[in-house]
């Protein structure tokens, strides 16, 4: 059993993930309903629930404000959100759950699922939840990837990264400095959140960062600064050339 407590500002939000974890997730109890981040951590003290529904924008104070009072949790946690595009960004550069208002039934269902994953695993250690508390309470160019690496987590800045290559479901980073991390995320998501951030796709297997190139060849691969090859496919090397070239 999954015990839940939402926290969402919103009565008609609220009514909805209720009916929802009714009809769909019989092995999550909802403790309570709360409509503020005050009333909610004192609840979030009384039930010490192993799961929490975070909306992100509330009057009195957002959920992002919440976990920074806590700056400990030992709990899950699965943002709701409208759609604001650093909210999302930073919850995602944290490997936090989230979910778009209003909330979909396949999207819940694959939130708790991963959830079910990570309570089988060892529990969050303080060193993550405190890059987790810096990149939702700080500004958006001091965002860091917190990525799980060895046994421990690890905060990238991706400036600090040269180039992503896809390895099956997982994606290498490979650093400036010659590190490397392995981390249990697709290269599609990489990509999602860091094309913004100077990033390009240039083939199924590499993302680069634009810093990171030294050569444009009008065939043939990339030469990045580190000395690196990447290869380019056929159908996006026009794209690629143009972009690097702007």
């Amino acid at each position: 059993m999954i015990r839940a407590v939402q926290i969402e500002d919103e009565p008609a939000a609220r009514e909805h993930l209720a009916l929802m974890l009714s009809a769909m997730a019989p092995d999550v109890q909802l403790l309570g309903q709360y409509a503020d981040i005050t009333t909610g951590q004192e609840a979030l003290a009384h039930h010490r629930p192993d799961l929490l529904f975070l909306d992100v924008e509330m009057p009195g104070g957002d959920g992002f404000e919440l976990l920074k009072r806590l700056g400990r949790w030992d709990f899950g946690v699965i943002f709701t959100t409208a759609f604001q595009r650093y909210a999302i960004q930073a919850i995602r550069f944290s490997a936090l759950d989230y979910l778009l208002k209003p909330v979909q039934a396949d999207e819940l269902r694959a939130a708790l699922d991963r959830h079910r994953e990570r309570q089988a695993a060892l529990p969050a250690d303080a060193e993550q939840q405190q890059g987790v508390v810096a990149n939702l309470s700080g500004p958006s160019h001091a965002l860091r990837l917190l990525v799980h690496h060895g046994g421990r987590q690890h905060a990238i800045l991706p400036a600090d990264i040269t180039y992503c290559r896809a390895e099956d479901n997982y994606t290498n980073l490979y650093l400036q400095d010659g590190r490397r991390f392995l981390s249990a995320r697709t290269l599609k998501d990489y990509d999602e959140m860091l094309t913004d951030l100077g990033f390009l796709r240039v083939h199924r297997s590499f993302l680069v960062n634009r810093t990171a190139v030294a050569s444009v060849p009008a065939q043939g691969p990339l030469r990045l600064t580190d000395g690196t090859t990447v290869e380019v496919s056929l159908r996006r090397r026009a794209q690629v050339i143009e972009a690097l070239r702007a």
